[in-house]
């Protein structure tokens, strides 16, 4: 479908979705600081500077509400543009639209704008039968969003989306591709593919580069509410094993000090493109491996009956030096293997 400029069709309605009938998902400390930011704000020094940056790049948020209108359309003001090498920019900058009730969501389009652009305003459709929809927007996964306004045209009736089938979450810990990269735009990271599969809020807490089991972020989602799981996936993002030995029993046991019988899914890393020529890379993924199962192992035998590992080795299946764009992060093909796999687990413990 041939999209429209803004200023070339008649002037539209703009709203606040920080309002309802909008439906804000995927922020944890929303209601309490209505902010697009994946962690509390801090005061300086209280946790990384580089957490604290990325803690407002917005993976995982989402837009949800009903409406009958004719045109959508969405006005956006971003933190920066668009400045990564190996990352497209509309999974950087852009924001991507799902139509259809829960379960049922399927992609309409995303969102297209200058490459350097640090604004922007986009018609997702127009001309359309007013017919009353679900809409999904996914924001972003690797740059900050000042402001978001959505555009429909006059008398367009807005409603709530339908109410989650379950208010407990699932929260995801880990790496940049936890937090989405490389996909191709937003509804393509593992963890809003999952979101529509299950009808719950996804909380999406990869850090680029900086997974590295920080006490300070255990704490942080030991703070959320009742959560229905936690997946732990931060392997990648250690420099050497030792320092996975050394973060990981005390980022698990921040967390069962709160959440005691919440289900736990620990995750060793997916392998490397390169694995084939770079055999100690491999050596090193399977060290890093049996210290995971080993450790959980452990933790079990001690009594938690809520702590599960599993391979990532087996989440891209015998496809994985073809799912990655530099060898290490997947397209758009590995993160559907990814969830593909993750699906019946997470069915399975939340069931």
């Amino acid at each position: 479908m041939e999209q429209q400029p803004v200023n070339e069709i008649e002037e539209l309605k703009w709203l606040s979705p920080d309002e309802p009938p909008f439906q804000i998902a995927g922020f944890a400390w929303w209601a309490k600081e209505r902010k697009y930011r994946r962690l509390p704000v801090v005061a300086p020094g209280a946790i990384r500077e580089i957490l604290d940056e990325l803690a407002n790049h917005t993976s995982g948020g989402q837009i949800r509400f009903r409406t009958n209108a004719t045109k959508l359309a969405i006005r956006v003001k971003l933190f920066a543009p668009n400045t990564a090498e190996h990352i497209p920019a509309t999974a950087v900058n852009g924001f991507d639209c799902y139509l259809g009730a829960p379960g049922e969501q399927q992609y309409f389009g995303t969102t297209r704008f200058p490459h350097d652009a640090d604004h922007y305003e986009y018609v997702f459709f127009h001309d359309q039968e007013a017919t009353m929809r679900y809409v999904t927007l996914n924001f972003p996964l690797f740059q900050g969003v000042h402001e978001v306004r959505i555009g429909v045209n006059p008398g367009a009736d807005l409603l709530e989306f339908p109410t989650y089938a379950s208010d407990r979450k699932v929260v995801l810990y880990g790496t940049s591709i936890t937090q989405g990269g490389c996909a191709s735009r937003p509804g393509m990271s593992y963890t809003n593919i999952l979101s529509r599969r299950f009808d719950r809020e996804f909380i999406n807490l990869g850090f680029s580069g900086n997974g590295q089991g920080d006490p300070e972020i255990a704490t942080f989602m030991s703070e959320i509410d009742d959560p229905g799981c936690i997946v732990i996936d931060y392997d990648a993002n250690n420099p050497n094993i030792d320092n996975l030995i050394r973060t990981m029993p005390e980022f698990l046991r921040i967390l069962r000090s709160r959440h005691a019988e919440v289900p736990i899914l620990v995750l060793s890393r997916i392998p490397y493109g390169y694995e084939h020529v770079l055999t100690s890379s491999r050596q090193d993924r399977i060290a890093r491996r049996d210290y995971q199962r080993e450790l959980v192992e452990e933790l079990r035998s001690r009594g938690d009956r809520f702590i599960e590992f599993y391979d990532g080795a087996v989440l891209t299946g015998d496809l994985w030096n073809e799912c990655t764009v530099d060898g290490v992060h997947p397209t758009d093909l590995g993160f559907m293997r990814i969830a593909d796999r993750l699906t019946p687990i997470l069915k399975s413990i939340l069931m």
